[in-house]
């Protein structure tokens, strides 16, 4: 291969793409290519070569000196950035690689090559000012998540985490520092974790988007994740997470309440036909005894079969106050007065170890049915008192008036309507409740104690909600409980009393034939001459045709309630004495002002005092 001539030297520089030039001390060009004066806006060599560099070329005038000082230090100039402008004025960017050059006089001149960068460097602009903008969007949508209860986090083939953001912080109290360089592994086995969410990174990986929900640190979360794609290859997984613990909570309180809501009406329609029944045993019962001595046949036979009807009728009791449906008698209770009694009939059963402190004001009234206020008084101390078990603590009983805006807390069992109330609440420092436990602590049946039957707090649930109250339970495992009931505030007593007797004839009026005639032939064994009629229209008919000097009637009655024809009674014949009794409001009337109350079953001596009080 031969030795490249001056020639070939030559047209290299002519044709070439690059600029290139000589130039003296002072700025003159001494030669240059086609390319610096096309890069320059020059039609020809010879045009570009009538111009000085130092003038007419360089932008800034003090780039020059600074370079000249560059080309004596180093004897060459090796990339130097400077920045030029075209005949035009349009600015350039290029790239300097020169050295100094010494002729035969000694006159130094610099030979340079030129490589044009404005392009270059305008589109590093573009892209740096591009990625100064992502990088600010990025931290604005971090701080959006970060308002929301979400966040994210990617992680690599090893599950490793690479980058975290959002609401961890706020959420998981993780601070998203701590969690980089960390794998899943080590982060769900701190915060007790799934090993679902494992399974899901890794069908992510394998190219799937995958959406479920987790439990992680206490927090019910929303996860969805993705498989993360760089240059078309899976390069991790991206996961996102929403935090539902809120929203669950309020689905589980809503599903608990329909669940209850269920409960309730199916435990009151048993209770009501159950009480029918039990009318009509512990009626006859109450004849049969009447009608023996006592060491006669059947006599113990008899005893056995009320006593029993009388443990049944307990448990209906309960059953009805679950459903909420118990209470129809409404009255003015004193707070303090009737805690005092409770207190004295549990005595006995209170153990010596533990402390019992009331503190509740004289005079602090509510509004409600007097035996079922005690049942739910009586219930939450048992309660306290057995969760105290063996150890011993101390149960706190306290009053105080409560004015409730109608919000509800996080901790309400059933969230009271705004309005003026009386706070009750009794605590104690037992070993508390845990969540679970607090979930299920209000179903009937549930209970965790070896001898318990589950209906005492489902009681208290339900006599709640028939008074229209509010319930609160707090309480965390080790720190005790409380339970909280708003009872609406006392205005004014709501006793009706009691209309002058005026005749011995009583109309029974009751839908179902077994308990019409036991009703029927317990009023003959006291002495009264009864006629009955099966349904309220008949029984109107009856009021109408004929002296009658009292009423009984049921509640619940198919096309008339009993409500409604007490409402058509009073009408008619205001001063007629009215029994109302029943064992469940199953169309829901609420307190209904007779002139008394028997709720079904009931004694034959009770049904006795009430006439009696009635009718002299």
């Amino acid at each position: 291969m031969r030795v490249p001539t001056e020639r070939d030297l030559y047209r290299l520089f002519e044709r070439s793409p690059i600029g290139f030039y000589r130039s003296t001390e002072r700025g003159q060009f001494v030669y240059a290519n086609a390319a610096l004066a096309r890069m320059l806006g020059y039609a020809s060599v010879e045009e570009l070569l009538g111009v000085n560099l130092l003038a007419d070329v360089y932008q800034d005038p003090d780039e020059p000196p600074r370079l000249l000082e560059e080309y004596r230090a180093k004897g060459v100039i090796d990339g130097v950035r400077v920045h030029w402008r075209t005949r035009d004025g349009r600015p350039l960017i290029v790239q300097l690689y020169g050295h100094l050059v010494e002729d035969e006089g000694g006159e130094t001149s610099f030979d340079a090559t030129v490589v044009d960068i404005t392009a270059a460097e305008e589109a590093n602009t573009m892209l740096h000012s591009q990625r100064e903008e992502l990088e600010r969007t990025a931290r604005t949508l971090d701080l959006v998540v970060r308002q929301m209860p979400a966040m994210y986090w990617l992680v690599d083939h090893d599950l490793r985490i690479l980058r975290a953001g959002g609401a961890i912080e706020e959420v998981l109290g993780y601070a998203p520092e701590r969690l980089l360089g960390r794998t899943l592994y080590e982060v769900i086995e701190d915060g007790k974790g799934s090993t679902e969410s494992l399974v899901a990174h890794a069908r992510a990986l394998a190219g799937e988007v995958i959406t479920y929900s987790d439990e992680f640190r206490d927090k019910y979360l929303s996860v969805t994740v993705a498989p993360h794609r760089r240059d078309g290859k899976i390069a991790g997984a991206i996961g996102t997470a929403v935090d539902l613990t809120v929203l669950h909570a309020l689905e589980q309180r809503m599903l608990d309440a329909q669940r209850a809501e269920s409960l309730g009406v199916l435990a009151g329609g048993l209770a009501h036909d159950f009480n029918n029944l039990l009318v009509a045993i512990l009626g006859n019962a109450d004849l049969g005894l009447r009608d023996t001595v006592s060491g006669a046949p059947g006599h113990a036979a008899l005893e056995n079969i009320r006593h029993a009807s009388l443990r049944a009728a307990e448990l209906t009791d309960q059953l009805l106050a679950y459903a909420g449906r118990g209470g129809l008698g409404m009255k003015r209770v004193d707070t303090a007065v009737v805690v005092d009694e409770l207190l004295r009939i549990s005595a006995p059963t209170m153990p010596a170890n533990v402390v019992v402190r009331v503190d509740i004001p004289r005079g602090l009234a509510i509004r409600g049915d007097a035996a079922q206020i005690r049942q739910v008084l009586l219930n939450l101390i048992a309660n306290a008192r057995d969760a105290l078990g063996g150890r011993g603590g101390t149960i706190s009983i306290t009053a105080a008036p409560n004015h409730h805006r109608g919000f509800p807390d996080p901790d309400d069992v059933v969230t009271a309507d705004a309005g003026q109330y009386v706070q009750l609440e009794i605590s104690d420092s037992g070993p508390g409740i845990d969540r679970e436990a607090r979930r299920r602590i209000f179903d009937p049946f549930f209970t965790t104690k070896p001898t318990g039957h589950g209906l005492g707090l489902a009681a208290v649930l339900g006599i709640v909600r028939s008074h229209r109250g509010g319930l609160r339970l707090v309480s965390a495992p080790g720190a005790g409980a409380r339970f909280l009931v708003l009872w609406p505030a006392n205005a004014t007593p709501l006793d009706q009393p009691a209309v002058a007797p005026s005749g011995r004839t009583v109309l029974v009026i009751d839908d179902e034939d077994l308990v019409r005639d036991v009703v029927a032939r317990m009023i003959e064994d006291l002495g009264y001459t009864v006629v009955t009629a099966a349904d309220g229209a008949a029984g109107l008919d009856v009021v109408e045709r004929q002296p009658i000097d009292a009423v009984l009637v049921d509640l619940t009655m198919p096309r008339m309630s009993g409500a409604d024809v007490i409402a058509a009674l009073r009408a008619r014949r205001p001063e007629l004495p009215i029994v109302l009794f029943t064992g469940y409001d199953r169309d829901g009337k609420g307190p209904v002002h007779a002139d008394a109350y028997l709720p079904k079953p009931f004694r034959i001596e009770a049904l006795e005092q009430t006439l009696f009080k009635l009718l002299g």
